[in-house]
């Protein structure tokens, strides 16, 4: 079957109405759910994005290839589940965020002194124009349409489809002009919370949105029978929380509901949590910010981050519209997962980490499967994301690669290249080991 992986940044796990939140409305994620099967405690290995996409492409922990924070490259020497799919015969594409390279350059290196190809997907190298495209085929996949970063920080095709095709818009992404006056949440570190006069057709997650639809619409008439994977890659509902018109007004900060806390919790953690949420302390995911300060705005970032969610969702509909239109549906597997959640004030808390509340691990998983998943299934058993890539590989019928390896084992029963496990047997009914409802 062909694959269309849908793949979101950021993602609270309760922030669905078919999770049943009481005001986050996510009408078209929620037919995922209701079409296929729920997997309701699927665990991100590491809350940071490119630990966890280095083992979503790999299949391997952190310690496993090496990426333990963001930052460190993924050694391109890994084999890659998408790389296994090209040499099976895959076609392999990708519209939106990668992060499989630092964003990030040495600092106080001069930009011209630097090898472009050391740094694929540098912010300052694409966004100075030393950097047009990436080595293809990246990590397996052989056509994208980059567009790393969130939100006014978003680099890579995608900036430069916005400078050439609506230069007069451009001043709206470059100075992150608001549809109306800001409160002081826009200067937050990890929440910024601002309404945003950028056209929603020109937002980040509806370009990558078009890319993917515009791949769909085309694949037949490119590749043929050829299968395909295509991963569309949203950098949201990832801070800053800047949703433009109409998303900004979805949601009324008034009816936001509270945070999860308990009187007194700070006194029973370790004391590093008392410090992330009263002082300055830099840690992997939050720079030098106390969390505190977020407290008076906190309905009003959340509210945005809803109608962030609410953009990406009706973007996920356009994704499944194009699929079916296309009769693509009926022989695709449609997986829509997130990399790590978002504390949203939960504890005192934003971002990411480090801590490990079910907010910031508990990831949604969703698969889809026409005619192979019994709709609406929920599993409750506990998965992980290192499960995605030998489920993946198990339905399409790849063996996991191993790289280079001697001619015979010295010892029998050599333990599997990749700790995860394919849920394939979950999906067709095979496997009721774990609790299913």
């Amino acid at each position: 079957p062909n694959f269309l992986i849908i793949i979101t940044d950021q993602w609270h796990p309760r922030c669905f109405s078919y999770a049943r939140h009481p005001i986050v409305r996510t009408p078209n994620i929620d037919s995922l759910a209701i079409g296929g099967i729920n997997f309701s405690r699927v665990y991100s290995p590491q809350p940071l994005c490119m630990p966890t996409r280095a083992s979503l492409f790999t299949g391997l922990t952190p310690r496993g290839h090496g990426v333990r924070m963001n930052g460190i490259p993924l050694n391109p020497s890994i084999p890659t589940f998408t790389e296994a799919l090209r040499q099976s015969g895959y076609f392999t594409y990708c519209s939106g965020k990668i992060h499989l390279n630092s964003s990030n350059t040495p600092n106080d290196i001069p930009l011209e002194s630097l090898d472009p190809n050391k740094y694929p997907e540098s912010s300052r190298l694409w966004r100075e124009g030393k950097i047009k495209d990436l080595p293809l085929p990246y990590y397996g996949l052989q056509e994208i349409d980059l567009c790393n970063g969130h939100g006014h920080g978003s680099v890579g095709h995608y900036e430069t489809w916005l400078k050439s095709e609506y230069p007069d818009k451009a001043h709206l992404f470059y100075d992150h002009v608001e549809c109306e006056k800001s409160s002081p949440a826009k200067t937050l570190f990890n929440r910024q919370s601002y309404k945003w006069a950028l056209p929603a057709e020109l937002h980040p997650t509806t370009y990558i949105a078009d890319r993917t639809v515009n791949f769909l619409n085309n694949t037949k008439e490119k590749r043929g029978s050829q299968p395909f994977c295509a991963m569309c890659s949203f950098g949201d509902p990832h801070s800053p929380f800047a949703p433009p018109a109409p998303y900004c007004y979805d949601y009324d900060p008034a009816d936001v509901p509270p945070p999860l806390s308990r009187e007194g919790e700070l006194d029973d953690l370790p004391p590093h949590f008392r410090a992330m949420v009263e002082q300055d302390v830099m840690t992997s995911g939050n720079k030098s910010q106390a969390m505190n300060a977020t407290a008076p705005y906190y309905a009003e970032c959340a509210a945005h981050y809803y109608g962030v969610i609410s953009l990406v969702d009706e973007q996920v509909g356009r994704v499944m519209d194009a699929l079916r239109k296309n009769e693509l549906d009926e022989n695709t597997v449609v997986i829509f997962l997130a990399d790590h959640g978002e504390a949203l004030g939960d504890h005192g808390l934003w971002g990411k980490g480090p801590y490990h509340y079910d907010s910031v691990i508990r990831v949604p998983f969703l698969i889809n499967w026409s005619g192979k998943v019994e709709s609406g299934m929920v599993h409750d058993g506990v998965c992980s994301l290192l499960d995605f890539a030998p489920t993946l590989l198990d339905i399409a019928g790849v063996p996991i690669p191993e790289g280079e390896l001697p001619g015979s084992t010295e010892a029998p029963g050599a333990p599997s290249p990749w700790p995860g496990r394919s849920l394939l047997p979950v999906l067709t009914g095979e496997d009721k080991s774990t609790d299913t409802t």
